[in-house]
């Protein structure tokens, strides 16, 4: 894991150059750094400052031919050149945890990710499968307390096997993408405001709230295996349909 990102730390360097080179020789590279970081990253922010800051670095040695190395411009580069360090500084986390996203989707311009909670989601989409899924919800109905909330759960795991029982990989994997990481959250922070037992307004509206998602979650698989039958009934009907029109024109019927 890297300082920034969950990349190495060899790829975060390899990937900084221009970054690094900008911290070293501020004198020079900045604007080239904002410009580059900002186009491989889509950060429409810092295009716009490689735009500004090329034009401050481009004033400053302007002044320099035509003025001379005068105290105001000593005080004039050292704070262009060192304006333009700290703001390739500033963007070196959000263009690296960018730069990863890239490979995974694709960004788009000015648009904020969060990272962690992206990577986060990855991972368990790519470890999690529907036992896993089953034996995590069947451990937060040993743990919690509350008979209500262990009802949700235990109406969960039977609405998620019937709605894999067919052994359907894409239906399971898009069923397991859009529950299982935000159900796997709010059980958790069920749990810790359950071990908590502290009692007040705060605490006890919050724990109202997880335990009302958590019921609708519970409805809204409902909902979901009832679509998934609907859909079987109208494959269903449509063969039957298809079938008996083709036994009519053999004259079978």
């Amino acid at each position: 894991m890297g300082w920034f990102t969950k990349k190495e730390n060899s790829w975060e360097i390899k990937h900084s150059w221009l970054a690094i080179l900008s911290l070293f020789f501020p004198f020079v590279f900045p604007p080239l750094g904002m410009l580059y970081m900002g186009i491989v990253g889509k950060i429409r922010s810092l295009l716009y400052g490689s735009f500004l800051w090329m034009a401050l670095y481009t004033g400053v040695y302007f002044f320099y031919f035509f003025i001379g190395n005068t105290t105001f411009f000593k005080l004039l580069s050292f704070c262009v050149f060192l304006g333009g360090a700290v703001v390739v500084s500033m963007y070196l986390r959000v263009f690296l945890q960018r730069l990863h996203l890239r490979y995974i989707i694709n960004l788009e311009w000015s648009k904020k990710y969060d990272y962690k909670d992206f990577i986060r989601r990855k991972n368990i989409s790519e470890i999690l499968s529907v036992s896993t899924f089953i034996d995590s919800l069947t451990k937060w109905q040993t743990v919690v307390k509350n008979p209500e909330v262990r009802g949700y759960i235990a109406k969960m795991i039977l609405l998620v096997k019937k709605i894999t029982s067919q052994n359907d990989q894409f239906v399971s994997e898009l069923f397991l993408e859009r529950h299982a990481y935000s159900i796997e959250n709010i059980l958790q922070q069920y749990y810790q405001i359950e071990l908590s037992k502290i009692e007040n307004d705060v605490i006890k509206e919050a724990e109202e709230k997880l335990r009302f998602t958590i019921g609708q979650a519970s409805q809204a698989f409902e909902n979901e295996l009832t679509g998934k039958m609907k859909f079987q009934n109208m494959s269903i009907e449509a063969e039957s349909s298809a079938y008996l029109e083709d036994m009519k024109t053999r004259g079978l019927l």
